[in-house]
């Protein structure tokens, strides 16, 4: 790893933990501001309405002005969102915050990454594509956990943490600048016109619906519930006032899975997605046990089992997609694959507003069923649609992929 790699990855860690921090402060909002847990639910996912376009969007423009105009313009976004959230007095500055976020997180996603594998020596490359993308995690995971700590001992808990971030942000953006940009004027190759590229090729629809897409959709759902609807379960049903605690849940459901590809390098990508339904569906009931054990110990537990055995459906899906299509493909097949797992975040809302009828312990327990029954859709029918990863040939007719 070369200095500017290290550089790169600082930008990257601490730019990641922006849209995270909300986590432990949602109970804060809610009390504050008096939102519904619905309105709760819906404040965290309000950034999704714009990181998928703005994801699609990036790359094509990375690769036409270059990674550095599409990264410090995302820096900006993310650091005017800490900004107006770290001073905001009204729900309206809250969700144009999370807006500015999802905007800054969509562009700089996967920019980000390769400007860190760019500035490796040539032997690394595969060491510092792992180690951007436990950076991601670790990044994500930070967020909430750091935030939960500043907030527990701070006076303005709800300003505080997105204010030390505002202030980190400044060294990120320094260092950034000050890594050379990676692809000069005289080599970006990217089209005259923007295009969105997403979609399955042909042949592979039946493999990727079955398989992938509902994994990644079960992965984000699993994620973004403990991120959104628990925050406000630990408070109000398991009594918890340590927002420190609430932190601690974040930090492990997003940060642990950073380690997981460290550890299971060589599993095989459609045996790890499977492991990875299964590990992390179950490991949901753990949540609803917490109401009936009368102890957060249990949300404690399910969120670093889930945190981690979710690694293990990223690191197969996205190995999946890049080994098993040529490389024109492989890019609009990510980008399907990501559409799909951010749209995992949405049914969070209905379980804030589903909490209002019948309380959160029985929408957690809806949110588990569900979890299983899609768990058991990939392993039932997705893993015989896709019976084993067929590695792209170039000599192969671009109808192989996915399937057996």
């Amino acid at each position: 790893m070369t200095r500017f790699s290290w550089l790169a990855f600082t930008g990257l860690l601490i730019f990641t933990m922006g849209t995270s921090i909300i986590t432990p402060l949602l109970p804060l909002y809610a009390e504050r501001f008096s939102l519904s847990n619905g309105q709760a639910t819906l404040l965290f996912a309000t950034y999704t309405a714009t990181v998928v376009p703005t994801m699609l969007l990036s790359g094509n423009l990375a690769d036409r002005l270059g990674r550095k105009r599409v990264m410090l313009p995302a820096m900006a976004s993310i650091t005017a969102a800490s900004v107006m959230m770290g001073f905001a007095d009204s729900v309206a500055l809250l969700f144009a915050g999370r807006v500015l976020q999802g905007l800054a997180i969509g562009g700089f996603l996967g920019v980000g990454t390769a400007f860190v594998v760019d500035h490796a020596r040539p032997g690394q490359k595969g060491v510092a594509a792992a180690l951007a993308g436990l950076g991601f995690r670790l990044g994500f995971g930070l967020g909430p956990g750091l935030a939960g700590i500043i907030a527990q001992n701070s006076s303005d808990p709800i300003h505080a943490p997105f204010q030390a971030h505002a202030v980190l942000m400044m060294v990120a953006i320094v260092a950034i600048i000050i890594t050379p940009e990676t692809l000069p004027l005289g080599v970006r190759t990217g089209p005259r016109r923007i295009r969105i590229r997403i979609g399955v090729p042909a042949g592979q629809l039946k493999a990727f619906a079955t398989f992938l897409a509902p994994a990644f959709f079960l992965m984000s759902f699993l994620d973004a519930t403990l991120l959104a609807v628990v925050p406000l379960y630990m408070v109000d049903t398991l009594g918890v006032t340590n927002l420190a605690l609430i932190g601690l849940v974040g930090f492990l459901i997003l940060g642990t899975g950073g380690l997981t590809p460290l550890l299971f390098r060589a599993i095989d990508p459609r045996r790890a997605v499977i492991i990875g339904v299964i590990g992390s569906s179950s490991a949901s009931l753990l949540v609803v046990a917490a109401a009936f054990a009368g102890t957060a110990a249990f949300v404690i537990a399910a969120a670093a089992i889930i945190g981690f055995i979710n690694g293990l459906i990223l690191q197969g899906g996205t190995t999946i997609c890049s080994v098993s299509v040529p490389l024109a493909e492989r890019g609009k097949l990510i980008s399907a694959l990501y559409t799909c797992a951010y749209s995992g975040t949405l049914p969070t809302v209905g379980l804030g507003y589903l909490s209002e009828a019948v309380g959160l312990t029985r929408s957690l327990a809806v949110f588990s069923a569900v979890a299983i029954a899609l768990a058991l859709f990939v392993v039932v029918v997705g893993a015989r649609t896709f019976r084993e990863v067929v590695p792209h040939r170039e000599e192969m007719s671009p109808v192989g992929g996915l399937a057996a």
